[in-house]
């Protein structure tokens, strides 16, 4: 069952990802790496931000578990009327949130953004691209609580769809402008508008499901009565609160990366974006997808008292993310300027900003398993409705990433803040990792640790053969600019090295990539 889910999640996920890098990559195309696509990625940031952190984390972390709990005590009916009551207060308070930010959207541009008050130019485009942007975090988040309750339902696809559209939207209205280059700012205002418009068709597209599941909305928006003298709401609304931040450590490191960035050269931010966006697609297929398929799963095993089978069930999940993380964290690394100069080398975006854009991408590269391994590893702590552990552990590492980027921006500049964002995620999983051991909430199983000596020798031999395929000019990037030859060789390096590291696999007998059970 965790396999399938996986791949269901994955396959969509995937698909998204795609489509993000083909909207990223008319981004760069078209507005390319500077004060506009700065302006632009802040705006952009603040409701991703929120979206990152409810679609992708904190919602279906604390949710999930209360609501499959009600479920199993009350029936059905009652999931459904808890589901409305929570729905109606998350409708209200979004409302509220939207209309405060609007209106304060100067304040909170000049806290996330400080080093734009010294460009009025800059700051007042965020602020306008900002306030079309942001009402995509009302869509989203009611999106993303009715998607919680679909998984619950072991129905993944249709929340898992909704980034896809997200990202058509953004690439229709760059397709429409593509021939405006000269105009940058007037794309960007209707690129930022396409971001909340995009949520409106999220939300209607799950109110579309909930129906087709036979799952009653019941809308109580005047009965606040009923949220207050409800437990479970209680409940949800207090493990809400620090799971956000707790689940939402990558995505707090990067808001800091960004405003201590706000104060680098133009196009810092646009560098850390673009980077971010590329380790993003394995993080995305893997992280997002193992833990969104793990949390209801292992949420019914603890409640059904099934200690082994959810043991084993996050062992598996470990295994995996282990697996497909650290190769793909190599590959970024040795081939990260070919790789930016494949997605992005075109129109505005030059040789300059492929370069500094692939500098980023190493730093981050590093802590890519890490970054996986922080979404499966909180995982259980939320499963057993425990917030305060990974919230404390967050915190940690907020404040070790802060340490860092002080102590690294002034030498390495953009660089520094991605290196410190890297070391900062391993400490977060090392602290995870020993807290979850400690607290028994699960039991260490030996075989992870010859399944990461095997996954780390067949990453390293594979690393080895690019090298020397690179070395030896048997598959050349000797050429300095973007072209059809450059292209075609890196797709044959990453081909070569996939399917070296693949045949590794099977040779070193990692039974968890049998293709076989996956089809099963």
């Amino acid at each position: 069952m965790l396999f399938k889910i996986i791949s269901i999640i994955g396959s969509m996920t995937f698909l998204s990802r795609i489509l993000g890098y083909t909207r990223d990559f008319l981004i760069a195309r078209i507005i390319g790496a500077g004060m506009i696509s700065d302006a632009f990625f802040v705006a952009f940031k603040l409701p991703n931000l929120f979206r990152r952190l409810f679609a992708e984390g904190s919602m279906n972390s604390v949710f999930i578990p209360v609501v499959s709990g009600v479920s199993r005590k009350y029936g059905t009916k009652s999931a459904d009327e808890f589901f409305s009551k929570v729905f109606s207060m998350l409708l209200v308070m979004l409302l509220i949130l939207l209309i405060v930010v609007e209106i304060f959207m100067p304040l909170i541009i000049n806290l996330i953004a400080p080093g734009f008050t010294n460009n009025n130019e800059k700051f007042f485009l965020t602020v306008n691209l900002s306030r079309l942007a942001f009402p995509f975090v009302l869509f989203v988040c009611l999106t993303s609580l009715m998607g919680a309750y679909l998984n619950t339902l072991n129905r993944f696809a249709a929340m898992a769809l909704t980034p896809i559209i997200l990202n058509l939207t953004m690439i229709l209205v760059l397709l429409i402008f593509f021939g405006y280059e000269n105009n940058k700012i007037y794309i960007t205002n209707f690129l930022s508008l396409a971001v909340s418009f995009a949520g409106l068709i999220q939300l209607l597209w799950l109110i579309y499901n909930l129906k087709k599941n036979n799952v009653n909305l019941d809308l109580k928006i005047f009965h606040f009565s009923e949220f207050k003298d409800n437990k479970n709401v209680k409940k949800l609304i207090t493990l809400l609160i620090p799971v956000v931040i707790g689940n939402g450590a990558y995505q707090l490191n990067l808001l800091i990366d960004m405003i201590l960035a706000s104060g680098l050269p133009d196009g810092s931010i646009s560098y850390l974006y673009y980077a971010d966006r590329i380790n993003q697609l394995p993080l995305g297929v893997l992280g997002i997808a193992i833990s969104t398929a793990l949390l209801p799963i292992l949420s019914k095993q603890i409640k059904n008292k099934q200690k082994n089978k959810g043991n084993e069930s996050i062992s598996n999940a470990i295994k995996i993310g282990l697996i497909f993380s650290i190769p793909a964290c190599i590959g970024l690394f040795v081939l990260s300027h070919e790789i930016v100069s494949f997605l992005f080398l075109r129109g505005a975006f030059d040789s300059d900003d492929a370069m500094l854009t692939s500098s980023a991408l190493k730093a981050l590269s590093l802590g890519l398993p890490a970054f996986v391994m922080i979404k499966i590893l909180v995982v259980p702590f939320f499963a057993n409705e425990d917030t305060k552990t990974p919230i404390r552990i967050s915190i940690v590492s907020m404040i070790l990433n802060l340490i860092l980027n002080i102590i690294l921006i002034e030498k390495f500049l953009h660089v520094g803040l991605a290196i410190a964002t890297s070391i900062s995620a391993w400490v977060n999983v090392m602290l995870l990792f020993f807290l979850l051991i400690s607290q028994k909430k699960i039991f260490f199983d030996p075989s992870i640790i010859k399944v990461l000596f095997k996954v780390l020798i067949c990453s390293f031999l594979m690393a080895i053969l690019v090298e020397n395929l690179i070395s030896t000019d048997i598959i050349s990037f000797t050429e300095k600019h973007f072209s059809a030859k450059k292209n075609l060789s890196l797709l044959m390096t990453i081909l070569f090295g996939s399917i070296a590291y693949i045949l590794m696999i099977f040779i070193s007998g990692i039974k968890e990539i049998n293709f076989l059970k996956w089809k099963k």
